[in-house]
């Protein structure tokens, strides 16, 4: 009897970011990606967004393995979260390549999570054999080394998925694979989308490499480099300028530092030895001579960028006659803190270079409208289903898909926590499992929920008031006058709003201590009473904090 293959997106459908594809046969589990999600400002106070993998969690022995497509925060950021979230008594088996490896340990060791899980090392072109799955990796264009498309054998067909990727740079042995996979018939295709908006070939990365090393030329002072800290292509672009242009780089920012040194141990980058310098002896060298790589690219405050822009790094500033260059577009949510990063380092005095001001600033490692309608061309695959891109991007996909040839019935929009199933004659939408989004709030995770949320947006938006008043154990009569304290609240320079507002509390403690009531009752009408008060004269609905003490 033949098994039931489904895949269960438990993140990256509808959204960017947060990638993460249950595979389900039989008994046997995959999970393909286990990547992170950063918060907009409808999230305060979160670090990140991880998938919820409570589905996968309850049956964790069924789990065959996690296999990392490559190494970017999206795709492998979350692992220590997800492994901790499943629990498993026994190590879990992840796979991936020689990069994937050495950035997985860096985050498994910074999480202390190195025993719940075994790493082991994949090549191009091997096959994976985990339970009744086999999962063949092949190389695909991408803007990190390394980088993986995925070719699935399943009882119901082949399934192809092509992570992120672009063809200007497929490798050799990507596209001959990619050929040799269509000849056989594809029966779905999983298809990156998030450029799917831009019609336009991606530029290769050596024409933004030409184009980072004429701005060092051009400069007469300081160069402050910035891209994602796991854009090993880029950043080894900008090794290679400094080294031909003289130039001494230092390194700001840890996830910086460390990718780098995980690059170089793997072999990814070459880098002399002299070239890389300490931030100190970048601070003691002539201007010209220094090239400065820092974190900070998607406008982070806490990032070695952010905190240069506004004078308040430890040891680096932002100074007239720096040239900073942004290689990077800001992820979607990320553009407002990004032209807020921009603007403080104009006001510095530095003279910026960002796109799309600056031409050929950066090269997208996704492919555009026209890459994956020639992969398509190529695949000719009878089922789809987009991949990866907000919901905007898989209805444009479904689009393209028809123009070449695929019926829209046969373009599957995904929704995370629907399953897929694949069958020899069809592939459908089923059943829903549990899923969703767990929040990362600095050493919490999944604390933060709904009610949390709203209370932070609460004090965001309005402020609070915390009440202040000490009451008689024996008697409950008030001891000490009310004081009111406010925060984040827009009142009267003279007092007398906060004023009336301590008069309405005596009022309410005064006329309620003969009915003797329960401390948590009392504070409750006093709760209630100055939020009558306070949205009678100003409209607003601050958190109202009362602390009544009993002495």
């Amino acid at each position: 009897m033949k098994r039931k293959h489904s895949l269960i997106p438990l993140g990256g459908v509808g959204e960017v970011g947060k990638n993460c594809l249950l595979l389900e046969c039989g008994e046997d589990l995959i999970l393909i990606d286990a990547g992170v999600q950063f918060p907009d400002e409808e999230l305060p106070g979160v670090d990140l967004i991880v998938p919820d993998v409570s589905y996968l969690a309850e049956r964790a022995a069924r789990l065959r393995g996690i296999v990392i497509t490559h190494g970017h925060e999206d795709h492998l950021g979350g692992l220590p979260y997800v492994l901790n979230q499943i629990g498993s008594r026994t190590p879990i088996p992840v796979y991936g390549s020689r990069l994937v490896l050495g950035m997985a340990r860096a985050r498994l060791e910074e999480h202390k999570a190195e025993k719940l899980c075994t790493l082991h090392e994949v090549d191009f072109g091997a096959t994976l054999q985990l339970g009744h799955i086999a999962i063949e990796l092949f190389p695909v264009g991408h803007s990190i080394p390394d980088a993986a498309g995925l070719i699935i054998r399943s009882e119901a067909g082949i399934i192809v998925h092509t992570s992120d990727f672009k063809l200007e740079e497929m490798p050799r042995l990507g596209m001959r694979r990619l050929r040799q996979i269509a000849r056989e018939g594809v029966h779905l295709l999983l298809s990156d989308t998030v450029r799917i908006e831009s019609p336009e070939p991606t530029p290769s990365e050596s024409v933004v490499a030409d184009s980072l090393r004429d701005i060092l030329r051009g400069a007469q002072g300081r160069v402050i480099f910035t891209t994602f800290a796991s854009n090993l292509a880029r950043i080894g672009s900008v090794l290679t300028a400094a080294d031909e242009l003289g130039r001494f780089i230092a390194v700001a920012g840890r996830s910086m530092e460390r990718n780098i040194s995980i690059a170089r141990e793997g072999g990814y980058l070459t880098v002399p030895d002299e070239l890389l310098i300490s931030i100190e002896r970048a601070e003691r060298l002539p201007e010209h001579r220094v090239v400065l790589l820092t974190t900070g690219s998607q406008g982070e405050p806490s990032s070695a960028l952010g905190r240069m822009a506004i004078g308040e790094h430890r040891q680096l500033r932002v100074r007239k006659g720096d040239t900073v260059v942004l290689s990077a577009t800001p992820i979607p949510g990320n553009q407002t803190t990004v032209s807020a990063i921009i603007d403080n380092l104009f006001r510095a005095g530095a003279r910026v270079f960002y796109p799309p001001v600056t031409p050929n600033l950066h090269s997208s490692g996704h492919a555009s409208r026209q890459e994956i309608g020639q992969l398509l061309d190529l695949l000719r695959p009878h089922y789809a289903v987009p991949m990866h891109g907000e919901y905007r991007m898989m209805m444009l996909f479904r689009y393209l898909a028809e123009e070449h040839g695929i019926h829209p019935d046969r373009v599957i929009l995904p929704e995370i926590g629907r399953a897929i199933e694949v069958e020899p004659d069809t592939v459908r939408l089923g059943r829903t499992v549990e899923s969703g989004a767990v929040l990362v709030d600095g050493l919490t995770v999944g604390e933060v929920d709904g009610i949390v949320l709203r209370d932070r947006r609460a004090l965001a938006n309005d402020g609070v008031l915390v009440v202040a008043a000490a009451l008689s154990r024996s008697t409950g009569r008030v001891i000490r006058s009310p004081q009111i304290f406010a925060r984040g609240f827009p009142f009267d320079r003279d007092g007398s709003f906060l004023a009336d507002a301590e008069g309405r509390v005596s009022h309410v403690l005064t006329s309620w201590v003969e009915r003797e009531p329960e401390i948590r009752i009392l504070a409750e009408a006093v709760k209630d009473s100055v939020a009558a008060f306070v949205y009678q004269r100003t409209r607003l609905r601050p958190m109202i904090l009362p602390v009544l003490t009993e002495v």
